[in-house]
């Protein structure tokens, strides 16, 4: 299966529908329809995933076209899976998860843009770190403040 080609920069929320976003990851990650079916084919026979998780190369497609906007919760556990991202995420942008959920997509999201900023080094996550945990600081103090008033 071939590497990832090019830096995943964009959200859920970036795109129209559910398959969009996921032809987009595919892409990203450098995978063929195949390379995805074989891949969760596989992870089937070791047993990393149940047999309800399997997709072939077309039912792939019919979810990336929009012929199939609701694909099950073991499918998009399979596709959360081989692409590395938040099955959570998967769930919510499908519509199985309310919006309560919209911190934790949120959170998952960063958390996975940060992953895939190319050739950050140890200075630069240490320094970006650093600048998070001010931003928390300065929000709890705020908080503290604001309820003495």
């Amino acid at each position: 299966m071939a590497r990832i080609i090019k830096s995943l920069l964009k959200s859920p929320d970036d795109f129209k529908t559910f398959g969009e976003y996921l032809a987009y990851i595919r892409e990203t990650r450098g995978y063929s329809l195949r390379d995805v079916d074989d891949t969760i084919g596989d992870l089937i026979k070791k047993k990393v995933l149940e047999s309800g998780c399997s997709i072939s190369h077309g039912y792939l497609r019919n979810i990336e076209t929009g012929d199939v906007s609701a694909p099950s919760p073991f499918k998009l556990k399979a596709l959360a899976y081989v692409y590395r991202i938040p099955y959570e995420m998967l769930m919510q942008k499908v519509g199985y998860w309310d919006e309560t959920l919209n911190k934790v997509t949120r959170d998952a999201t960063f958390t996975l843009m940060l992953k895939e900023v190319p050739q950050m080094t140890a200075s630069e996550k240490k320094s970006l770190l650093e600048f998070i945990d001010f931003i928390i600081t300065k929000r709890k103090n705020y908080v503290k403040g604001s309820k003495k008033g």
